[in-house]
Parts: C-alpha cells; structure tokens; sequence
C-alpha cells in the first residue's frame, strides 16, 4: 500500500467528524515488549472518553485471558470478528467490512504489525488500520518497540532474536499522538511470575530468554528514545525544517539493510529526507535490488537506482543534484571490496566539498546472532507478567513529567496491587485532592495520615512495620521543621522498608524554570515544595514514566482535572504545548539514562559492547599541532552533539614531548570545553594511534567519531591521513567526516583517488 498523506490533524478532544472526506486520526500505545501495559493503556483511555459520551468500538482487541485486560474492556461495544480457514483451521480476523459499516467515532485496534491469515482484504493488519483512517475513523491501536522496520536490526542485535513482523515507519510517522506505555524490567518480569501475562509453565523459558532483564531494559532505552525523537502532529504542530539532506550511498548485498536502517535513523534525528542511491557497475546482475528498494519505501525514504561505470562521478552527481549535505557508506577495507569498494570512499573523502562524510565500520550488520535461531518468539510464549526480586529497602518511583499525568493514581493503583497479592501495604503521604479515582483507591488502602505540617508520620509508619510504604510527591517539605520527605524516604530505606513515591519532572534539577511556570497549579500551600536532589532519583532501583501526550493533559487541564475552576485559564496559559512538549522529552531522557544504567549493570562492563546504543555518544578526534582549526572542529562537533541529543567527549592526542603549539592549542581547547561543558580527556601517542583511538571509543560505548576531512595537498605515498587509518579498522562505528571544516579545495570537480 502506498504511503497516503494525512490531510488533517486535530486537537485532542476537538470534535471529530465522521465524514469520509476527512481522514481519522491516529493514537499508537508503544511499549518495550508485550505485556507492559500497552492494550490495557488503551482500553482503560477509551473508557474515560467513552464516560464522556465519545462512540468507541472495539474492533480487535485480544487479551489472552488475561484478568486485567479482561477488566479494561468490559462495557465497550465489540465489532463481530471474521472467521477465516487456515490450513483446515477457522482463525478470526479483524472484519474490515463490518468495522467501516459500523463507523464509530474511535476504532480500538490491538496488535498493529499483526499478519492477517489469507483470505482477508490485507496481508497486514496496519493496512486495515489505513483504510479505517481513510474512512473517516480516529484510529487507537498498539505496537512493541521491536516491530518497528527502522528499528529492526537494532532489536535483533539487542536480544539476539529474529523479529518477523514489522509495520513501516511512514505509518507511525503519520500518527497523530504516541504515548508510552512504560514498566521497569524489574516490574515485567514480576508481572510474568506472577502469571499475569504467560501460563505459568511457560513463564520460565520467557524469562530465561527473550525476558532477560538485559533484553527488557535495551528495549525500554529503544522505546523511550523513539518516543523522545516522535514530533507529535496534535495540535496542528508544524514539521521541523532542516537544510540537511541525507543519502545513503550502496550497491545492495548483505550490508545494506543496516546501512539504510542507520541513513534512517540519521534523517530523523536531524528532521531530514533521506535518498538511498543504489549504485551498481554495467554488466552486474539487478535481481536483489527489490528487497533494498522495498526496505527504503518502507522506511520512507526516496529510491534511486544508477548503473554507471564510474560510481564516484554518479555519487557526486546525485549529491549535488539532491543537496545531499551527509553521504553514507560502508567503509571497506583497502584490500577487499566490500560495498562499493575502498576506492569510492576515498574518493568521496577527497570530494566531500562542504559535505560530511559518514564512513560506517565494516562487517555492518553482518555479525552472526549465535542465541537469535535457540530463542523463541515472544509472542509464541502467550501468556505471562515480571518481578521486584523482594529485595528490602529498595525505592520504586513514579515520574510525571508535568502536574495532571496521573502519577498518584499508578501510585495507588500498584499498592492495592500489591496488597491484592498478601503485600503489607501503608500509604504514608497522599491526597486525594477531591479527584474520584484516587479517593477511591485510598479507600481499599491503610493510610497512615501525614502531619498537619506536610512531613511524614516516620515513627507512625515504623511501628506497623509494613513491607511497602507509598510516599506521594518527595518534593514536600514539613512547614514546620523544614524536614523533606525524601529525607523521611530514606530514613525509611535504612530501616529496611521498601518505598514506592512519585516525583515530578519539575521538582528535579535544571527545571527551575518549568517550577517557577507550573508550579502555582498544584494546590500546595505557599512554600510546602522544595526541589528534590539526583541523589533520590540515582537511588532509584525502578523508575517508571507516567506518560501523556501533552494535548490530552491540556484536556485535563481544560476539563478542570488538573487545578481549581477559576485557575483553569491561566493554567491552560502555562501549560503551553512547546513547554509540555519539552519537559516530556527532557522527563523521557532522564528515565533513558536511568536505564542505560541500569542495562549496564545488568549485561556487566564487557557485555555492553555488543548491545546496540541507544543515545548517541560522540567523540571528536584530533592530532594538536596538526590541525590548524582545532576549534572549529570542536565546535562543530557540539553542534552536532547538541543536534543529535549526543554526548561529546574531546580527545586531542599528545605526543610525549609537547611542544609550545602543541601546548597552546590544548590550553585553548580546554578552555573552550570547559565553558561549553563538554568533556575533554588527552590521549597520548604511543605506538599507532589510530588502533589506540579505537581502543578508547570502544572501551567508552563512542558510537560516532569526529575527525576533520584529508587535506586537499598531496602526501608522500606512504604518508597515510589519520582518517583513513580509522576507517580501514574501525568495525560497525560511524566516522563523521566533517567536510565543512576543510579549507576551500579549488573549483568544483572529481578529484580522482589515488589508489590505496
């Protein structure tokens, strides 16, 4: 099916039209992994909307039995399913017919990458999921992180599983709004012992192989970060406009996929289009250009295919005629011919023209996944849910990105969980505010009431011994003592109780200003807040992000959920969508190095090398006293760090005897690093530097390194650039060229290459 633009947004809770000449909006719940929470997200929003009188049907949702699941979509109305022969057994499918007949206002779908038996209308179910938004229909349907095209090959490095099912990324690309339906590792897989998401005699296998709290944690990073980088299309928001232009230069084979993936995945950080330029040599056979083509639409990028018999002019040609400002390309070793062959990425080195250059390490891709054939599927597993371990004095938080997600009630919602299971379950500080559900969750709890003066009753909670304490909000602070709950929370942790809080995003260092804007709209008493140090959020064992998109939280607003009635117009003034958007994104980062780190400790020092980053982490590379404009490399390296959401690190390499330029153009480039923020680390030369650079990127998780383009001026044949030294070694790393720091090479033309 080809990708059909969407001809119109609107705003969560606007009116929607049920006229076919207006295509229905999109809502995707995305999740790390099943079971997370994903469809049960779905059901229990489209309940609320359902209780304001919103007409939603379910068209497929199915919960494996599965109590909560069950629960959450009790009371809405079910479209008939449709019952197909497969292979001499009756299936149900999604009715396609029945579903555009019945056109409700909201079309519940689950599983958006699930393959449809044949005999229906579509091979895929996201197909169905376009002809519904055609039809008129506001479309909320589900997706695991994994199932994702761009992301594919990321995914089976992660967890060394084959993914077999994929939705193209132009379809969540068109989404209106996705939301996060986010759980800790820790919580999943207690959630599967538990029997709540697989039979219990297959919980073991799952949890022993594709649960593995590494896999689940690489996952949850993946999926945070998709959302983080998701421009939302709610509201009317307009795309952002960039210069950049990215192509992706191969000949196919088993190297492209990953190099199209990763051209992909570049355009989108830097909101740019992105051309895959097939180039191939006259008389080569063009039978396995289809599955390349394919994957490109898919991913929703432009296809170009050239037979040429000088690939470089081709390359050149089309760079220039497209505006290409990043080329992409395998590197190959100078003495193989993998991809396109050394000669071309030395020739492009040397005709880059303001360009950059990124020279991918060899054998992309191609790296064998011994435990991706032993591992099963995770949806062939059907039916089970994860675990806390029982560690005592452990600390679990909830964090809201703004005032009004509702993290009190997921607060609530776990401790009658817990106290469901046998759990001994106080509640030490939380307010009901008036707000129905959460009045009703504290009535099934034991509440120890806070002191008048907004502290913890400790001694109160200590003397019932409880095995879980819930704190609500560890930004308060007792008026009278000055006594901060988090500092309560951890006189708690001492004595061994464990501690499920929440936490506000804006409550946390560096969102002085968002406290200053939201902070009125909280109904605390004048002075009650205090700002919450990293200590708390770093000894964290488990954080989960309550996660909203911001157009349904300025509905809550709206609606008079979030603050007092005659506070509503000026809350809806302070919660503006650029801001909300914002501190979502910088919540959603905050929860993603949460659990890199954790991923760390969980796969241990030496096993994170072979898990996929997520965040990009750079390094600028460069020899002092070899390169003139030092800091120009420099600062173009933090500008695209600050760009691509990246980390840098500089490394300027010293020679064992620094001389007086040498010493000048560190001590200016530890300046410049130091007032920009960045980090600055010297490596000294010893022995061949280029494998020494290496070494260091790969023993730091650098995904990309900066280095400055070859001089334009010849060099003695066995005088070798340093960059090319990198790229000929480096394995499955992004080397950026950077083209606009070279001087002016002359007049525009194909400087040839000089053989390797």
């Amino acid at each position: 099916m080809e990708k059909r633009p969407m001809t119109e947004s609107f705003p969560s809770g606007s009116p929607r039209s049920a006229s076919p000449a207006r295509r229905g909006r999109l809502k995707v719940f995305v999740g790390a992994a099943p079971g997370v929470g994903k469809t049960v997200a779905m059901l229990q929003e489209a309940q609320r909307v359902r209780a304001e009188g919103e007409d939603v049907v379910i068209v497929w949702v199915q919960t494996y039995g599965r109590p909560r699941t069950d629960e959450a979509a009790e009371g809405i109305e079910r479209v008939p399913t449709r019952r197909v022969r497969y292979r001499g057994v009756g299936v149900d499918e999604l009715d396609l017919t029945a579903a555009i007949s019945r056109h409700p206002t909201i079309a519940l779908v689950d599983e958006l990458a699930h393959t449809n038996v044949p005999g229906v209308v579509h091979q895929k179910r996201w197909q169905d999921v376009e002809e519904l938004l055609q039809a008129g229909i506001e479309v909320w349907t589900t997706v695991n992180i994994q199932h994702i095209e761009s992301l594919r090959d990321i995914v089976e490095r992660a967890t060394g599983v084959a993914v077999r099912e994929t939705v193209p990324d132009h379809v969540l690309d068109e989404a209106d709004e996705i939301t996060l339906a986010d759980i800790t590792p820790e919580a999943l897989r207690k959630r599967m012992r538990h029997g709540n998401v697989y039979p219990l005699e297959r919980v073991e296998a799952a949890l022993n192989n594709f649960f593995r709290e590494v896999n689940l944690a690489a996952l949850r990073e993946l999926a945070i970060w998709y959302v983080v980088q998701h421009r939302s299309r709610a509201g009317g928001q307009e795309a952002i406009e960039s210069a950049d232009r990215v192509l992706v230069l191969t000949s196919g084979g088993a190297v492209a996929p990953g190099l199209i993936r990763r051209g992909v995945r570049m355009g989108r950080r830097l909101h740019a289009p992105v051309s895959v330029l097939v180039l191939r040599q006259q008389g080569t056979l063009e039978a396995d250009v289809e599955p390349v083509r394919q994957l490109t639409v898919d991913l929703g990028a432009q296809f170009e295919l050239h037979v040429s018999r000088d690939p470089l002019a081709k390359a050149l040609e089309r760079a220039d005629a497209l505006g290409a400002t990043h080329l992409v390309v395998v590197a190959g070793a100078p003495s193989r011919r993998d991809d396109l062959g050394w000669s071309l990425v030395e020739g492009l080195l040397r005709n880059l023209r303001g360009r950059h250059l990124h020279a991918i390490g060899r054998r992309l891709g191609t790296k064998a996944t011994s435990l991706a054939d032993a591992r099963s599927h995770p949806m062939s597993l059907l039916g089970g849910d994860g675990d806390n371990r029982g560690v005592r004095g452990t600390l679990r938080l909830y964090l809201g990105y703004a005032p009004g997600v509702g993290k009190t009630t997921r607060l609530l919602e776990e401790a009658v969980r817990r106290q469901t299971r046998g759990a001994e379950v106080l509640v030490a500080a939380a307010a009901g505010g008036g707000r129905p559900t959460v009045e009703f969750l504290l009535g099934q709890l034991t509440v120890v009431p806070a002191l008048a003066t907004g502290g913890i009753d400790v001694e109160g909670v200590l003397r019932r011994n409880p095995s879980v304490v819930c704190v609500d909000d560890v930004g308060i602070q007792d008026l009278h003592t000055k006594v901060k709950r988090y500092q309560q929370v951890r006189h708690l942790l001492d004595a061994g109780v464990n501690v499920v809080g929440t936490v506000g995003a804006i409550d946390l260092p560096g969102f002085e200003v968002a406290r200053e804007l939201l902070g009125p709209f909280r109904g605390e008493q004048p002075g009650a807040r205090c700002p919450v140090p990293p200590w708390v959020v770093d000894a964290a064992e488990e954080i989960e992000l309550v996660d909203l998109p911001p157009s349904e939280l300025r509905e809550r607003v709206r609606a008079g959920g979030v603050t007092a009635p005659d506070s509503v117009a000026a809350a809806l003034q302070a919660f503006s969508a650029p801001l909300l958007e914002e501190l979502r994104s910088a919540a959603l980062r905050r929860v993603a190095a949460h659990t890199e780190r954790r991923r760390r400790r969980y796969s241990g020092l030496d096993g994170t090398r072979d898990l996929w980053p997520v965040e990009e982490r750079m390094m600028v590379a460069l020899r002092l006293g070899r390169h003139e404009r030092a800091s120009q490399l420099l600062e173009a390296g933090m500008r695209a760090a600050r760009r691509e959401d990246a980390s840098l690190v500089v490394i300027p390499v010293v020679s064992s005897q620094t001389s007086a330029v040498e010493s000048r153009e560190l001590e200016h480039l530890t300046e410049l690093a130091t007032r920009s923020g960045v980090r600055l680390e010297t490596l000294s030369r010893e022995g061949a530097l280029a494998p020494a650079l290496l070494r260091w990127a790969r023993d730091h998780g650098v995904t990309a390194i900066f280095m400055p383009a070859p001089r334009a001026r010849r060099r003695l044949p066995w005088e070798k650039p340093l960059a090319f030294e990198v790229i000929w070694q480096a394995e499955e790393l992004d080397i950026h060229l950077l083209g606009g720091q070279l001087p002016p090479q002359g007049p525009a033309g194909v400087t040839s290459a000089t053989p390797a």
